[in-house]
């Protein structure tokens, strides 16, 4: 069933074929909703025909889809259409394994570290009993990189006849369909004696043919071959491998662990596959050996193994966390280790009073939200690995939490409720939070959660359901939001949660922290004067007041403080003047945070030419963002305040004089992201003064601020065009949507579900904007602002907030700034992109756009430093609260 290319199975297009086997024809595809490129597997006939098989096929494909790993190739669903049946995977570039041992062996420790990486691939399936069942060099990946991608995961079973065990005549790559003897021949090498006899197979089936590829790496030939599939097979029960055919230079460890892969007795063979990761790190400490052992190694003591394990912490709070020697989530230590989780360079923890991070109640788990290319996901990271894995299902994500096992996520997303299978997986929705607070997941399986910044806490069953309010705002007692729930321990399962005013300056300093008790459905105020308060099992109960986080002992029965708070900044991040911005509490002691360095008046404002070279604004620093200049260049409107939406404000730069005028007071409340009237006499911003809508006030100072939609739901206006009659804004911050606004009416249309970022053409004819889609790099596109007529994708290849100017269209690749030359009439013509400068400023987080360019094209301005923050790391100080428990007694 050949596919020619331009054939459309449901959103996607055909472009070529990659490649045949017998367990489908493989094509290169063209996702147009997401708008990135796939790998499509159309399926055996014999399968389709085949009622039931297709039936088990797809609750298997389910079941595989729920792997989320960095080393494993993701299946992103099924495509049914004309008859055809198709999965859906992630595309993955570069040549095969087999490609690259066809050039002759690998050096021992290019072929150790992709064992290592294929290795915590087959870890992370085992775990969820998933057995590849068919690895060999053709099912590996070796990306550009030189990461490594495992394909076909668990394929073999989904398509096999009984739904159990491939046997050699009916496994898809055993049968007639694998028409080269080579391929034949090839996967039978990669067999367990167990498989090639036909029987039921597990992991170790797994872990065989982990060795053989292992051997094939390091020799450059099959550990197991022969002229016919009996022949292989013959080898493959009967005679050992080569031995000698093992470079010199092959650790003692190495060849300890392909004897133990490649045993034929499963009941002797490795048993895990983390035993063999572990074996194989040996080379770090052992180097090579000229002798292996005549026989199998035995077993390793694990009494070592925990003494590595504690070293290796140690290292940690050096800046050094290596791979720790586990296979599981192994309890932490009791004595206080510290170690940091850095970032990738392409990757931001977001800035807003969201939280962005829990850890699982046993301390063994860690999930935080993250900005990767303008994508917002959740993370994970077991307290004792190296690698952070995306949580599949949780696009857009904010405020995580786990259940009390640790075997969900709770998290917002797209104005609802959701939770997901920590190893990722669909989300599922419960209820809806249009502007969430926080959540946390109750003992009695039930979740409480703020769904919106103006309201009290509501309560909803973790199964779905209706959910019903828990508390309720006191307007008379001045509250004006119920918000950052978390829990207390005891049988009541009482929620511990803050209580913001409506006097006050508007950062939480004024704020109460209290106590919501199910059983009586009592608040009672337990703190004043700080926010977000988290129980510590120490006997203390920790908040914030002004940045920085307190400690007061806290008798959690009798919901009762006791003393006076004591300041631990320099208890948790060791420096005083460091401040800490978010925090989680497990109940074994273990924190997690968000360090605060760098503040963020060391901000500055500057000014580029087309090339790049900088000039300052002379203004003092102080946390600038988003600066916008004015329609003849010659003034800034940028947002002054702490950088996290409370108490900013709006100021104007005069860019000759550096003079500040301050257009908005905001008394505790945030305004942010201004755009110009065309004449500019006027300025556009966003509030928070009552659900984040939008103002007007006059540029000079004079009058009064207008409001113009200040009961919209979160509206960030991005662009007004020059006639003045409309604005081009972002909607449904952080998941977002492209609306045109009109002034005459104030009605808000929509114009591109999950666009960001719009701006007009300097004819008002046109909309260029930002498309962010779930792993694929953000493009830009232009559609006409009449909403009708088809879209131009500009970049090919990366590009976010776009500016139109009178010269053409800038915008940058999270790298350096871009431009692209666009004629509008008679129709729409994007010439070439052209790479301008590199970009060593504050770069922005979607769909916060933090540079501007001049109507010329002549002038850039940039803010230097991040946002008042380092939101890249994340700290762990593991049984941290046992330290604290020796330094502040706790309530008796």
């Amino acid at each position: 069933m050949t596919l020619a290319a331009g054939t459309r199975l449901g959103p996607y297009e055909i472009v070529a074929p990659l490649g045949a086997g017998g367990m489908g024809e493989v094509y290169r595809a063209r996702d147009s909703r997401l708008s990135r490129e796939v790998a499509i597997k159309v399926l055996p006939e014999g399968l389709i025909r085949d009622t039931e098989r297709l039936s088990r096929f797809r609750r298997e494909a389910q079941v595989l889809a729920s792997l989320n790993h960095p080393h494993i190739a993701s299946i992103y669903g099924l495509e049914e259409q004309d008859g055809r049946e198709a999965l859906i995977l992630e595309l993955v570039e570069g040549e095969t394994l087999a490609e690259r041992i066809a050039q002759g062996p690998l050096p021992v420790d290019e072929s150790l570290e992709i064992a290592r990486q294929i290795a915590r691939a087959l870890e992370a399936a085992h775990e969820r009993g998933i057995v590849h069942r068919d690895l060999k060099p053709a099912n590996v990946k070796l990306d550009p990189r030189g990461q490594v991608k495992v394909l076909d995961f668990g394929l073999a079973k989904a398509l096999s006849v009984d739904g159990s065990s491939p046997d050699i005549t009916s496994s898809p790559t055993m049968t007639a369909a694998s028409t080269q003897a080579g391929v034949i021949i090839g996967t039978a090498a990669y067999m367990s004696p167990e498989q090639a006899r036909g029987k039921s197979v597990d992991k170790r089936s797994d872990i065989w043919a982990f060795g053989t590829v292992l051997y094939e790496m390091l020799t450059g030939r099959k550990a197991f071959e022969g002229e016919t599939v009996s022949d292989t097979l013959a080898a493959v029960l009967m005679r050992e491998p080569d031995w000698s055919a093992l470079p010199e230079q092959t650790p003692a460890s190495v060849k300890r662990v392909l004897r133990r892969c490649l045993d034929r007795d499963p009941k002797t063979r490795i048993h895990d596959i983390a035993d063999a990761r572990l074996e194989l790190d040996e080379p770090l400490e052992s180097g090579p050996a000229s002798a292996a052992p005549a026989a199998a190694a035995a077993p390793r003591s694990r009494a070592p193994l925990a003494l590595s394990m504690a070293t290796l912490a140690l290292l940690a709070a050096a800046g050094w966390w290596l791979a720790l020697r586990s296979r599981t989530a192994a309890a932490p230590p009791t004595t206080p280790l510290r170690f940091a989780i850095n970032l990738p360079p392409t990757d931001q923890i977001p800035f807003d009073d969201m939280p962005v991070l829990d850890v699982s109640r046993d301390g063994t788990r860690i999930v935080f939200v993250a900005n990767r290319d303008l994508h917002r996901q959740l993370y994970l990271r077991q307290w004792n690995e190296i690698e952070l894995l995306p949580v599949t299902g949780t696009e857009g994500a904010t405020s995580p939490f786990f259940s009390p096992d640790g075997q969900w996520i709770g998290f917002f997303a797209d104005g609802k409720l959701k939770k997901v299978p920590a190893g990722g997986g669909v989300g599922m929705t419960l209820a809806d939070a249009p502007n969430n607070r926080g959540g946390v997941w109750m003992t009695d399986d039930s979740i409480v959660f703020a769904p919106d910044y103006t309201s009290g806490l509501m309560r909803i069953p973790a199964r779905g359901g209706r959910a019903e309010p828990a508390t309720r705002l006191d307007p008379a007692a001045g509250e004006r939001s119920h918000r950052w729930p978390t829990y207390l321990p005891g049988d009541d399962s009482a929620v511990l949660f803050t209580i913001g005013l409506l006097k006050g300056p508007g950062n939480y300093d004024d704020a109460r922290i209290a106590v919501w008790e199910p059983s009586t459905r009592k608040v009672r105020t337990v703190y004043e004067g700080g926010s977000m308060g988290r129980w510590a099992p120490s006997g203390h109960l920790l908040f914030f007041r002004s940045e920085m986080l307190f400690a007061v002992p806290f008798d959690g029965r009798r919901r009762q403080t006791a003393g006076a708070p004591v300041a631990l900044n320099d208890k948790v991040a060791g420096d005083p003047s460091s401040g800490v911005g978010y925090l989680a509490l497990a109940g074994n002691g273990t924190i997690v945070y968000v360090p605060s360095s760098g503040a963020a008046k060391d901000r500055s404002l500057v000014l580029t030419d087309a090339a790049g070279k900088p000039r300052p604004v002379p203004v003092p620093p102080r946390s600038y963002h988003y600066p916008r200049f004015s329609p003849d260049g010659k003034r800034l409107a940028v947002t002054i305040g702490p950088g996290h939406g409370n108490s900013d404000d709006i100021w104007t730069v005069d860019l000759e004089t550096g003079a500040l005028t301050r257009l908005t007071i905001g008394d505790g409340n945030g305004n942010y992201y201004p755009v110009w009237s065309n004449d500019g006499r006027r300025i556009a911003y966003s509030s928070d003064r009552a659900h984040q809508g939008i103002w007007l006030r006059s540029a000079d100072g004079s009058g009064v601020e207008e409001p113009f939609r200040p009961d919209a739901r979160p509206e960030l206006p991005s662009d007004w065009s020059r006639d003045g009659a409309r604005f081009a804004i972002t909607k449904n911050f952080p998941s977002t949507d492209v609306n045109i606004l009109s002034l005459r009416d104030q009605k808000a249309t929509l114009f591109e579900p999950g666009g960001a970022s719009p701006v007009f053409s300097p004819d008002g004819k046109w909309v260029a904007y930002t498309v962010v889609s779930p792993g694929s790099p953000s493009q830009i596109v232009v559609q006409p602002a009449a909403g009708s007529g088809g879209k131009v994708q500009i970049t090919s290849d990366r590009g976010v907030f776009p500016v139109w100017t009178d010269r053409g269209l800038y915008f940058h690749n999270n790298k350096r700034m871009m431009f692209v030359e666009i004629q509008t009439e008679p129709t729409l013509r994007p010439g070439a992109i052209r790479e301008l400068f590199e970009i060593p400023y504050d770069l922005g987080t979607q769909p916060l756009r933090e540079y501007d360019v001049t109507r010329d094209g002549n002038t850039f301005v940039f803010i230097t430093g991040y946002a008042g923050r380092d939101w890249r790391r994340v700290d762990v100080a593991l049984s941290w609260t046992a330290e604290l428990a020796r330094q502040l007694p706790a309530a008796k």
